[in-house]
């Protein structure tokens, strides 16, 4: 290995330390110092955990989601509907009263289940949320459509933030709308 190679390693950390005593002091006066930088495999790893974990999430929204739509004789296969990538899931009451809520809902917001529960989703809006938005969701709903867009939220330490999200109405086997699925995004 020539002295370039040596100093280019990217993991170099990994085969220094590797070394005996006797090996490190025979090659210890050709390193160069330079700033210490993060072992890009960690960054791989890190990477892949974090999916790995936003993987069982969302298999655990979906089992949950599963046991609803059984309970309530959902006509809607729940696997179609939810989307590659989301953040938090709430579900409501026809009457739009929380029912359940994901652990990404508490994540994203800062508010709890017990917090949220039998409320109405409209309690993370506030000042500068738009009219016009708030109208729109609400004909929708009324309409029984999916709605999509975006909404300025608050969160519980009242920090402003703009939600991505899309509202599914779900009806039952009697073709009456029982509930409505939102799947939200933080909108970067």
């Amino acid at each position: 290995m020539n002295d370039d190679n040596l100093n280019s390693m990217m993991s170099l950390d990994i085969y220094l330390s590797s070394l005996s005593d006797e090996e490190y002091a025979k090659i210890a006066d050709r390193l160069i110092s330079r700033p210490v930088f993060p072992v890009m495999s960690w960054d791989i790893a890190g990477n892949y955990l974090q999916n790995t974990d936003a993987l069982t999430v969302q298999e655990d929204d979906r089992s949950y989601l599963r046991k609803l739509a059984k309970k309530h004789k959902w006509t809607l296969d729940v696997d179609t509907i939810i989307p590659n990538y989301y953040q938090a899931i709430v579900v409501t009451n026809a009457k739009q009263e929380i029912k359940w809520i994901s652990d990404g809902f508490t994540a994203m917001t800062g508010y709890s289940s017990e917090y949220a529960l039998g409320k109405k989703p409209n309690f993370l809006q506030g000042n500068n949320t738009s009219p016009d938005v708030r109208w729109e969701i609400k004909e929708s709903l009324r309409a029984n459509k999916v709605y999509n867009g975006r909404i300025i939220n608050y969160r519980k330490n009242e920090e402003e933030y703009v939600c991505e999200v899309k509202i599914i109405p779900i009806t039952n086997n009697k073709d009456k709308v029982t509930h409505f699925i939102a799947f939200e995004r933080e909108a970067v």
